[in-house]
């Protein structure tokens, strides 16, 4: 199975849509001069443009600048915009040369540039594949030639080098353009003391990590992202190895890290036991980094997805988008974007990082640009739709275009229309993925008449017919309310939803819901605001209402998660009259 690549699907009016015009604006937008002006001052050449402040001078601005590069790529490949070809050419002509005149004093490079170094091969792999640049090869294979200087050492306590996830670039390289010595650089950098423990479904908990933030526990994002590397070597190589070791990750995951927004990562960025999240949820606003959290996931899901065909792997995509990525606040021209996101049981607002240019300013155009790729897939010319979102497939089968629509405000609303145009009748299954949370059966129909549907053994709703031009297919996701509890066992931490969206809490009473009010009981009591979609009232009950978390604007408070697994609240307190 493959996913549609950028210039295959472009995003129809609608919140992805905003979201993606949103980010591509504010980064078209950043002076060259400023983007540039550390790297050029330190080699001696004019430097005009504002110094930037924030994680900006520690690197010069190189630990952004590989996936500003890859960004302004895709973003030329999304729009045909020829300006975002123009900027990323040159910025890659401005940074190669202020790199070449760093060789002479002090060079941008060292052992221990494993973070910028696997940026940048994997920025001109795009600029190649979407921008045709014309050095991008000569450039990739100077720097996979420079990576045999990169240390091989494990220094824990230090997570500046991330070498544990080189090996994807480096084996895109080598796919892209048949440098050789890539191979052998990814196979150096493989994280097999790591991806053993999920091979041999042992104890992840069970050995301290040998790279990261110095902790008992992985720093989140790196680690997860290390599977990425995992799986194109499955990709390149297929050895099961690799691909029982993914599977049993992802698993690992879902059960043990995964909150209700589909986020992890807490307390700093660790993967950890329940009952450790569970403590961070109640002592820090640092609940999940959101910006590359989400970009590894989606990745990973990406990749899985097209290895197994099967669908469950959307669902995370979905919680994600609607939960993580739209539910962000806008950047501002300084560079302050939202870092974590904050699930607090007593208490979150949502607020960007104060130091500016941080990592995730790195990954959040990245992170946009990829959401066209995570909604259709083709395998043997059959059609996967995985996300239900306004957008328009282009799509080449058999040397027959075909044009797939989707009309929708999903997940306000539970129908998707699809619109099928093609020039001659042509027959072929189309697969839809049916969400986790359904609240009842998938219904399709063809032009308003009721559709026959069968479910294939990996689990996706198919319809196999004749298509005709200007079908019209309806499709009809059941939604409704249902709460999460994050440890099934402990029935709770809780958190509401409906459909795939997290509902956080509008609180007026004092303390936390859940010190005044049986919160485990309130599903059946939650009725919707008339004039107000998605907005729920409790009956009785006049201090609490629920919303879309996404509608949250910044420093708007909320309770997101509900702490139903604490010591007794004054709603259980024996209350006693004094005499």
């Amino acid at each position: 199975m493959q996913a549609f690549d950028f210039q295959d699907v472009t995003l129809n009016p609608g919140r992805w849509k905003d979201a993606l015009d949103e980010t591509m604006n504010f980064y078209l937008n950043i002076p060259n001069d400023n983007i540039m002006k550390y790297m050029r001052e330190s080699v001696g050449r004019p430097s005009p443009g504002i110094y930037y402040t924030g994680w900006y001078p520690q690197s010069k601005g190189i630990a952004l600048i590989g996936q500003w590069l890859s960004a302004y790529s895709r973003m030329y490949a999304i729009t045909g915009k020829e300006a975002f070809r123009e900027k990323a050419f040159f910025l890659a002509d401005d940074f190669w040369d202020c790199y070449e005149k760093s060789l002479e004093k002090e060079p941008f490079f060292s052992s221990r540039s494993h973070y910028n170094i696997e940026k940048l091969i994997r920025a001109y792999c795009d600029l190649h594949l979407y921008c045709q640049y014309p050095n991008a090869k000569k450039y990739a294979e100077h720097l996979v030639q420079f990576s045999a200087q990169l240390t091989g050492d494990n220094y824990f306590g230090d997570n500046s080098t991330e070498w544990y996830t080189l090996s994807e670039s480096f084996l895109d390289a080598y796919e892209i353009f048949g440098i050789e010595e890539a191979k052998v650089q990814a196979k150096r950098f493989e994280y097999g003391e790591f991806w053993d423990l999920f091979y041999k479904d042992s104890d992840p908990f069970s050995k301290r990590p040998v790279a990261g933030l110095y902790s008992e526990f992985c720093h989140a994002y790196s680690h997860v992202n290390s599977f990425n590397s995992c799986a194109k070597n499955y990709e390149i190589a297929g050895n099961p190895y690799y691909l029982k070791a993914l599977r049993s990750f992802y698993q690992f995951m879902q059960k043990e890290e995964v909150f209700a927004t589909g986020g992890y990562g807490s307390n700093y960025e660790h993967l950890m036991p329940k009952y450790r999240i569970i403590d961070a949820l109640r002592t820090g606003h640092d609940s999940f980094e959101t910006q590359c959290d989400s970009y590894a996931a989606y990745r990973l899901c990406k990749y899985l997805t097209c290895f197994t065909s099967e669908p469950a792997y959307g669902n995370w995509v979905e919680s994600l988008i609607y939960n993580a990525t739209l539910s962000t606040i806008p950047m501002t021209e300084d560079g302050k974007v939202i870092y974590y996101s904050d699930y607090n049981m007593y208490g979150a607002t949502k607020k960007n990082r104060q130091d500016g240019w941080t990592c995730c300013t790195g990954t959040r155009p990245l992170l946009m640009a990829e959401l066209q790729r995570l909604i259709y897939f083709e395998d043997h010319d059959e059609l996967y739709i995985d996300q239900y979102t306004p957008s328009t497939l282009t799509w080449k089968r058999q040397g027959q275009e075909i044009k797939v629509t989707q009309e929708t405000d999903f997940p306000y609303y539970p129908t998707v229309q699809i619109r099928l145009q093609t020039a001659t009748p042509v027959t072929f299954k189309i697969h839809f993925r049916m969400p986790s949370w359904l609240s009842g059966a998938m219904t399709v129909q063809l032009n308003q008449e009721p559709l026959s549907t069968t479910v294939d053994a990996n689990g996706w709703l198919v319809i196999e017919r004749e298509w005709n031009n200007e079908d019209i297919l309806t499709v009809t996701l059941p939604e409704g309310l249902w709460m999460h509890s994050f440890d099934p066992l402990l029935q709770g931490p809780n958190a509401f939803l409906y459909g795939p969206l997290v509902l956080a809490a509008d609180y007026t009473g004092k303390q936390t819901p859940n010190d005044w009010m049986d919160v485990r009981e309130l599903l059946p009591k939650m009725y919707p605001i008339e004039g107000e979609p998605l907005h729920f009232a409790v009956d009785g009950i006049d201090t609490i209402r629920f919303r879309p978390f996404l509608e949250y604007k910044e420093n708007e408070r909320y309770f997101l998660y509900h702490d139903t697994t604490a010591h007794a609240t004054n709603l259980h307190k024996v209350k006693r009259e004094i005499p």
